[in-house]
């Protein structure tokens, strides 16, 4: 079904199964660090103590719902691992530049090696090995944007209060997916250009690559394999981690997606494009300016904010809303509290997304219904004299590189943001390599057979990543493996009020990873997750709490106490049922058989098993 831009979705009758009772878990969604990654002060060669003696084992840390494995102490001291051949690594040939001893700190709760190194061609990375407190664990972290750098931050939108990883006691580890980005442009592509091994890289395989060279050092430091291997990423982190689950099913036992960019191409040019272009008036400048937005978020909130159970505050499910900007003209003279004409146009265009003539979507879904804060710094700059460009909004730069250096390995194709035509052909064109970018396979069978679980969490309000991605793949998994199945592995999250990862005007903090512990250790299935709404993005004070629970159930007010404590809701069914399928262009891409590899040397990509 498809929609103009005007006219919104009607509830679908789609049935789902009647919840049962499971057991709550305990959680407190692009950055903070780990603890076990604050600076400490490096330790020379000579003073290397990372052979730990008996004595100096600690007991696991124990957290409710995961497994107590005991502390693995160091087999070699840290700079040891640089004597060893990594080479012969299958599927990674790995080389190290430097193994280091990191010394507990008041910032760092335990002494870990810390190893840099690549694997070929250019895949660098960061290893973090505690060495006497490990507990057996490894956790991945996914890297942002397009990448291009080696962070070792994790989302507090999704780890915030987990003990395992503050405590220091997992292997962690990082990587810069093949490629060194500008330091002067966060969207930077040009390194794609003449290639295609890079590409690759960044499109899935440098993450597998990482993956494996990290387990290889984990067996040669410890001189045992991790007991549980755990992923998290948001963002492009979360679209390779559903790589991850898609094409290495062995690679991960509990991987945690947060707003994930599914549809990376579609993403990063037309719907990225789309909103630039309808904002910009003939002088280059916005036409719809920072000053109306918080009017206009208060409009949508006053139209939206109770429906499907919402409580007023913040857009429950944005699908329940259908408010037409043009209600919002000024019935005088223009001020903050109304739209101009021109105005209004603009808002109904970017609630839509980008169409093409006959009115077909060009990416999945639109900007969502409550997510008009986000805009500014996003389509709508700051100051309203600027010329929207790379340097002044953020969607000019994720739709100026990505087309014209990132969409084809015959790069550059000379389209950006300015000059992309809204047309089925031009879609067509810049989908070429959306078989290796795009991770839109529902087939998972290999990872659930496995006993891999796989939790997606997505904000209502993102306006970075839609959060209609993520129900068209929650919805494909379901229809194509089953939902009682797919129920068995799979659990979905949508968050109001929650912005890109977490971010935007009311950043938003929550523990995911220890309910995919819990899932994964002790079969404990995740329910309630507890997220912290801060006041604002300079004051870190939380505003309020408020449940979630997996989807499709919603948080009921009890009646009694602040509706800012989470404590004051209970587990409800949903109030309104929607269609979770969202008819777009590329819609026909989740299937199994959309899934493309590259192989060094061919010109085509190839379909199939890698």
């Amino acid at each position: 079904m498809k929609r103009s831009h005007l006219v919104h979705r009607n509830a679908s009758k789609r049935r789902y199964p009647v919840f049962r009772p499971v057991d709550i878990f305990r959680c407190t969604i692009l950055f903070t660090t780990l603890c076990l990654a604050a600076a400490g002060s490096i330790v020379p060669a000579a003073a290397d103590q990372s052979i730990a003696s008996a004595s100096s084992v600690s007991t696991a840390t124990m957290t409710t719902g995961i497994q107590s494995l005991p502390a693995v102490p160091a087999e070699k001291a840290c700079t040891d691992l640089l004597s060893g051949d990594y080479t012969a690594v299958q599927g990674a040939p790995t080389r190290l530049d430097s193994a280091t001893v990191v010394q507990k700190s008041d910032t760092n709760p335990q002494d870990y090696c810390l190893v840099k190194g690549y694997v070929s061609s250019q895949v660098r990375f960061e290893v973090k090995l505690p060495i006497s407190g490990w507990t057996q664990r490894f956790l991945m972290l996914g890297c942002g944007g397009y990448c291009g750098r080696v962070s070792t931050a994790t989302s507090p939108a999704s780890t915030q209060g987990c003990e395992p990883a503050a405590s220091g006691e997992m292997v962690t580890a990082s990587t810069d997916l093949g490629h060194t980005k500008s330091g002067t442009l966060f969207a930077d592509g040009l390194w794609a250009v003449g290639n295609p091994g890079a590409v690759a890289d960044f499109a899935y395989q440098g993450m597998h690559k990482t993956t494996l060279a990290t387990k290889a050092l984990i067996q040669a430091f410890y001189n045992k394999g991790p007991r549980f291997s755990y992923f998290a990423g948001c963002s492009d982190g979360g679209r390779e981690g559903l790589q991850e689950v898609q094409r290495y099913p062995d690679d991960y036992d509990g991987v945690v997606v947060g707003a994930p960019v599914i549809d990376e191409v579609a993403t990063n040019t037309f719907y990225h494009a789309w909103n630039v272009r309808v904002n910009t008036d003939p002088s280059g400048r916005a036409i719809l300016t920072a000053d109306k937005i918080p009017a206009l978020h208060q409009s949508v909130l006053s139209a939206c904010g109770t429906l499907a159970g919402g409580q007023g505050d913040m857009v429950q499910d944005p699908r329940a809303c259908s408010l037409d900007a043009r209600t919002l003209i000024c019935k005088g003279a223009d001020g903050p509290e109304c739209l101009t004409a021109g105005q209004a146009d603009v808002v109904n265009k970017l609630w839509s997304g980008p169409v093409d003539s006959k009115g077909m979507h060009l990416s999945a879904g639109d900007m969502p219904y409550g997510s008009e804060l986000g805009w500014i710094g996003s389509m709508v700059p700051s100051d309203p004299t600027v010329i929207l460009s790379p340097a002044t909004v953020g969607d000019a730069q994720w739709s100026f590189d990505f087309p014209n250096y990132m969409s084809s390995f015959d790069a550059p194709t000379g389209i950006t943001y300015k000059n992309l035509e809204f047309t089925k052909k031009e879609f067509d064109k810049l989908n070429e390599l959306s078989g290796i970018y795009d991770p839109t396979n529902p087939d998972l069978s290999k990872f659930a057979a496995r006993g891999g679980k796989l939790l997606i969490w997505t904000g209502a309000a993102d306006p970075g990543a839609s959060p209609y991605m993520a129900l068209n793949y929650y919805n494909a998994v379901r229809d194509y493996m089953g939902a009682e199945n797919a129920d068995k592995f799979l659990t979905f999250y949508m968050v109001p009020g929650v912005y890109h990862c977490g971010a935007g005007p009311t950043p938003a903090t929550a523990d995911y990873l220890t309910s995919m512990m819990e899932w994964t250790e002790t079969g404990t299935h995740p329910d309630k997750v507890v997220v912290n709404y801060q006041t604002s993005a300079t004051d870190k004070t939380v505003a309020k709490t408020r449940p979630v629970y997996p989807y499709p159930a919603i948080a009921k007010y009890d009646g009694t106490g602040s509706r800012d404590d989470a404590s004051n809701f209970t587990k409800s069914p949903p109030v309104q049922i929607f269609d979770d399928k969202y008819d777009w262009a590329g819609l026909k891409h989740y299937t199994p058989d959309h899934t493309r590899w590259y192989a060094p040397g061919k010109s085509q990509l190839t379909g199939g098993e890698s």
